[in-house]
């Protein structure tokens, strides 16, 4: 599951979603952007940020709770099928081939996937298709349908996506890494073969079905649409005739081993030419205090992983940091190398540095625009905007933390950097998949 900036939206001319930022004001002296309007109707909860100028609406509808949420009884690959299977079938108005057909000649996307935090369903569509692409949405929203050759199809790729998984040591390394540090986590369940086998369409159409309540709604929409028309759209679409639910959300807590370190080794069935090694740890995640300090640190600490294992001294092509941003987030270590040991050296070296020593303030605020305008870039899109205000409000309790903010990430001080080196880079869970003989675990566990 993860990054874009929000007062630039608004003060960029490279952003080519013209979405009305002309008005801006100061909150605790930081720029932000104020078009985004909130509301609730009928029980749904609303985002809207409205442009009258680009052709494009994308919504997006947020289900809170996610598979992490999946009651123990219920397989792991249930709300996988069900967002999938429910976004393909067609509805009860409209059978799966004129659906199909429809929303191709349209240009209409309607997608649906699950997450550990929230599941959603996606529509972007032009504003001249805007009435029929609402009605064919929200109809798989209240009107499901669920398809028997759909359900037959997915389930035979699952099962060979699972299968491969065994013969890749990258997936694999991820694989058992989300297992070994999510163990005793909500975020720790996977799918199994017998878990996919024994799956059903009754069953997953019945959890579809359950998940369909106001309570756990969230509708994000950004583009070519006016409030007006929108609550009106909600309102006589039958999305306000969906019963209430009872869902209360819940804090995730820090999994068990974030708290200290872990080395775990996987033997591969077959030999390879270079062994994949991953490590996982617990960062900040948005609208924590450490986050901005994390963030500038993360670039900083990414940068020196690099230049000292690829560029310095030749052990692996790709090494990279990277994270996955969620109610319980956590950083990534990876490369791939006939030298596991030297490179981790490398890596716990690196760690010490931002440990020990205090970063230059000016230091700090360099090159803070150009990553800056790289993540611009990435909120470019009305879906990429619409899907980042819902996630944040979901998963932070404020949209307004979807988008990362330059000012606060160029005023981050030399010590709130080294506080969060010494908060975060810590208790590495290793994994090491490949010929692990001879592996030096005390190294590997030494942070």
């Amino acid at each position: 599951m993860l990054k874009t900036l929000l007062f630039a939206l608004c003060t960029l001319p490279l952003i080519p979603l013209s979405i009305g930022c002309a008005s801006s004001s100061k909150i605790q002296g930081e720029r932000i952007i104020n078009d985004v309007q909130e509301f609730t109707i009928d029980g749904i909860d609303v985002l809207l940020r409205e442009s009258r100028t680009t052709p494009v609406i994308s919504a997006v509808v947020l289900i809170k709770g996610g598979s992490s949420s999946l009651p123990a009884n219920i397989p792991a690959s249930t709300e996988y099928f069900a967002m999938n299977i429910a976004a393909a079938s067609g509805t009860e108005r409209t059978p799966k081939s004129d659906f199909r057909r429809r929303l191709l000649r349209m240009g209409t996307y309607i997608n649906g996937e699950d997450s550990r935090d929230f599941s959603v369903l996606t529509l972007r569509c032009i504003r001249e298709s805007w009435d029929s692409s609402w009605q064919y949405f929200s109809d798989v929203i209240t009107r499901p349908q669920f398809d028997q050759v759909e359900f037959d199809n997915m389930q035979n790729n699952v099962l060979i996506q699972l299968a491969a998984a065994r013969n890749d040591a990258d997936r694999l390394s991820h694989i058992v890494g989300d297992s070994v540090y999510f163990q005793g986590h909500p975020y720790g369940r996977r799918l199994t073969e017998s878990d996919v086998k024994s799956q059903t369409l009754d069953n997953i159409s019945r959890h579809y079905k359950s998940l369909m309540v106001k309570s756990r709604l969230l509708l994000s929409v950004v583009g070519n649409v006016t409030k007006e028309e929108l609550v009106r759209k909600i309102r006589t679409s039958g999305l306000t005739d969906l019963p209430v639910g009872s869902y209360t959300d819940v804090k995730m807590p820090a999994p068990p081993k974030a708290f200290s370190p872990g080395a775990y080794f996987v033997q591969f069935p077959r030999k390879l030419p270079t062994n994949y090694a991953l490590a996982y740890f617990l960062i900040p995640s948005k609208g924590d205090s450490d986050y901005y300090p994390y963030v500038r640190l993360r670039n900083f600490f990414g940068g020196f992983v690099f230049n000292h294992i690829r560029v310095q001294h030749n052990l692996a092509y790709a090494p990279n940091v990277d994270e996955e941003d969620s109610k319980t987030s956590t950083g990534q270590i990876s490369f791939q190398t006939a030298f596991v040991d030297s490179a981790v050296k490398l890596v716990n070296d690196d760690v010490d540095f931002f440990q020990d020593n205090r970063i230059r303030e000016s230091a700090i605020k360099e090159g803070v625009g150009r990553w800056t305008t790289n993540e611009y870039v990435k909120a470019e899109t009305a879906q990429s905007q619409a899907f980042q205000l819902g996630q944040a409000k979901l998963t932070t309790g404020s949209w307004q933390n979807a988008f990362v903010s330059y000012e606060k990430l160029a005023t981050v001080t030399p010590d709130q950097l080294q506080h969060t080196a010494r908060r975060y880079l810590r208790n590495f869970n290793w994994v090491v998949v490949g010929d692990t003989t001879g592996l030096n675990r005390t190294l590997l566990q030494s942070r």
